[in-house]
């Protein structure tokens, strides 16, 4: 997709067409890449037009989503855009964002966060284990001031220290008692953590599950694996470490900063040299490291989705000798990564740095000063001591929030990300008529249908035909004629965009998704079978079946003997996608897991390409005898598979050119006469 539109000025692209589905495009706008302004004040002004159903613009990625009706085929998107980013100076003024990153954050843990008692919890268990370690800490302080005084006085009567044996039990009570506070505050926060992180990736994973497959078309499966893990984990982390540290960090600065201003004002004053620079720190690196963080995940997902592609054509790549090619692919973009991981390192590294610098020069200066004040009678040597104590977990504290803002920046970068994917509204939505499977009849109805992948790009056009209960269909064509399309628009995969089908006279819009998905037994080109055995790929058909019903399936599809064959009979693993079985195998299967199914209405797309004749023909003879009473559409570039079809459609460019009886269209010497002396070298039927 390369569609772009340039500034006049510079004839650099400001608009660039990413991907374009029916309903959904993603722009890359290059003017609010970096500017959050003009990105809040551009999704504001997109979202107040009533041609948009969502809106989301990102600064960070420079990139625009917009959702609108699939049936507006005249709207002029990329026009639009460029009118709204050239008015956009004249409505900045009143411009409020719906909602912001922050707003995105807390809805997400609002909606898939632990329970409050649960949160409640640990804040207690932090405050126990701040307190105890805190009264660790002052025993310290105490235990050296009073051997400093009573070695001073002379004499031990005057202020009589501690014993060594009690200093050490209770050094030993206090340390079992931060020890135990500290476990238990670390593993509640991991718990939330971890149950955020599952709560979230089960919406997740229940949301993507539910959209259609043009939002699949429009997605990257790395890019979605990656939302899946790494977006959730970092979600889980803000919630585990990132408030865990937040909690501690504010009581260490709070209470730290409190004894430090009761033991020496001059002292807390001189304090806030370093404190100053150390909270500008994270404002001043924010930005970079944010975009640096948002760059990473990119180039992580980039690299994932080119690595699962590569591992799953092995094939391909071997019988091309084209290993290097693809490990110089894979290589260029682990050095993207690499590169943006190192620049985020980079980035992190040196607000550290710096950060620990000025840790060290705030403690020197700290320590020199308090001397001072010791010497001069100003400060006692216990208020100094209390004092060195405390500075260097207050700086220690403030530098730790830098570690604080940079999971919460992370965290607000997958909120984003997360949020565009759980507020998505999916272009087909379940209707509110609801059937049982065995309440359908199979009469399939499809009146002037019209539909395209692409806007402008027309697969199919005015396509009519009506199959009646327990009759067969036949649809051939050349390739890219939308033979396989007509089974999609049936299961309600995509949406048409003119006419309408219909299903024992309902119109499939109005059907619940799940009724009508049930009531049709698919079996599509390109076989899938899940990593698992025989027995698990088939029960997909029908989930409480038993083995004899299991079985029987298998020799309806011809596949009894083979499965009888292999080690392990139906527990037989089929390995990942199938790979263990042939071709013609894995069609095998996935024919019995159709006929297990027991639906009403069989479509079957090209599902006996892969077997040879006479196993073709045996499948057949099996399959007409089990579907006698069930309507029937076979997708077939092999004309023998649908030459008994009671009727037969032939396409052309999305079109119907034919429709008729074998005999009746060979009698014609149209399109199905020409593909029929192709395949057969023979006129006569």
């Amino acid at each position: 997709m390369n569609t772009a539109r340039k500034n006049k000025n510079s004839q650099q692209p400001i608009l660039i067409l990413r991907s374009a589905i029916p309903g959904r495009q993603r722009w890359d706008v290059i003017t609010i890449k970096g500017n959050k302004k003009k990105a809040k004040a551009l999704q504001y002004a997109l979202e107040c037009m009533p041609h948009f159903r969502q809106v989301q613009a990102n600064p960070v990625s420079g990139r625009v989503l917009l959702v609108f009706d699939p049936q507006q085929t005249r709207l002029n998107i990329g026009k639009l855009l460029a009118t709204t980013l050239r008015n956009l100076p004249e409505v900045n003024e009143s411009m409020q964002p719906r909602a912001s990153s922050a707003e995105n954050l807390r809805q997400i843990l609002k909606a898939a966060g632990p329970d409050r008692k649960k949160v409640g919890a640990a804040i207690f268990f932090s405050l126990v284990s701040f307190a105890i370690h805190f009264c660790e800490g002052l025993f310290v302080v105490y235990t050296i001031t009073s051997r400093s005084k009573s070695l001073k006085s002379g004499a031990e009567v005057q202020q009589k220290p501690l014993s060594l044996t009690t200093t050490a039990l209770c050094s030993v009570l206090l340390n079992a008692a931060d020890t135990w506070a500290r476990q238990e505050r670390l593993r509640r926060w991991h718990e939330l953590g971890l149950e955020t992180r599952q709560t979230l990736r089960a919406r997740l994973i229940a949301k993507i599950t539910e959209e259609d497959l043009a939002y699949f078309d429009a997605h990257s499966t790395g890019g979605l694996i990656n939302l899946i893990s790494e977006d959730t984990a970092s979600i889980g982390e803000f919630m585990s470490r990132g408030c865990e540290m937040a909690v501690d960090k504010t009581l260490t600065v709070c209470v730290s900063g409190g004894i430090l201003i009761s033991s020496s004002p001059r002292l807390a004053a001189l304090s806030c040299v370093p404190l100053l620079p150390l909270f500008a720190l994270p404002r001043f690196f924010g930005k970079a490291i944010t975009n640096a963080f948002a760059r990473r995940s990119e180039s992580s997902s980039r690299f994932s989705e080119a690595l699962g592609n590569s591992l799953a054509g092995i094939i391909d790549i071997k019988s091309f000798t084209a290993e290097e090619a693809e490990q110089r692919r894979l290589r260029l973009l682990e050095a993207d990564l690499a590169d943006a991981s190192q620049q985020a390192n980079d980035l992190w590294s040196l607000q550290s740095g710096i950060g620990r610098g000025l840790y060290s020069v705030g403690m020197s200066i700290n320590a020199a000063y308090g001397g001072k004040l010791v010497a001069d009678g100003t400060l006692t040597e216990a208020q100094y001591l209390r004092a060195v104590y405390m500075f260097p977990r207050l700086l220690d504290a403030v530098d730790g929030m830098a570690e604080v803002r940079r999971v919460y920046q992370k965290a607000l970068t997958s909120a984003n990300r997360l949020t565009e994917v759980l507020n998505h509204t999916p272009a087909i939505l379940s209707g509110p008529v609801k059937r049982k499977r065995s309440n359908f009849a199979g009469e399939i109805v499809f009146d002037n249908v019209t539909f395209s992948y692409r806007p402008g790009i027309r697969v199919l056009e005015n396509v009519s035909f009506e199959l009646r209960p327990g009759q067969t269909l036949g649809i051939c064509g050349h390739t890219g004629s939308g033979k396989s399309t007509l089974l999609r628009l049936l299961m309600r995969f995509y949406e048409v965009e003119e006419g309408r089908i219909l299903l024992d006279g309902q119109d499939i819009r109005e059907l619940d998704l799940h009724d009508l998905r049930a009531a049709v037994g698919l079996v599509s080109q390109d076989v899938y079978l899940f990593q698992g055995t025989i027995r698990d790929n088939v029960l997909y058909g029908q989930p409480d079946a038993s083995d004899d019903q299991i079985r029987e399936a298998l020799l309806e599809a011809g596949a009894e003997e083979m499965v009888a064959a292999l080690p392990g009979g139906l527990q037989a693993d089929v390995g990942e996608r199938g790979r263990m079985l042939s071709g013609g195998e894995r069609q095998r299967i996935a024919i019995a897991r159709a006929l297990l199914k027991q639906a009403p209405v069989m479509a079957f797309d090209e599902v006996t390409s892969q077997l040879d004749y006479d196993t073709e023909a045996t499948v057949q003879r099996s399959v007409r005898k089990v579907t006698a009473d069930r309507s029937m559409l076979t997708v077939a570039h092999r004309l023998s598979t649908i030459r008994d079809s009671n009727s037969i459609l032939v396409l052309e460019r999305g079109k119907v050119v034919e429709q008729g009886t074998h005999e009746d269209l060979v009698a014609r010497s149209g399109l199905y006469a020409s593909l029929w002396r192709l395949q057969t070298g023979d006129i006569q039927a």
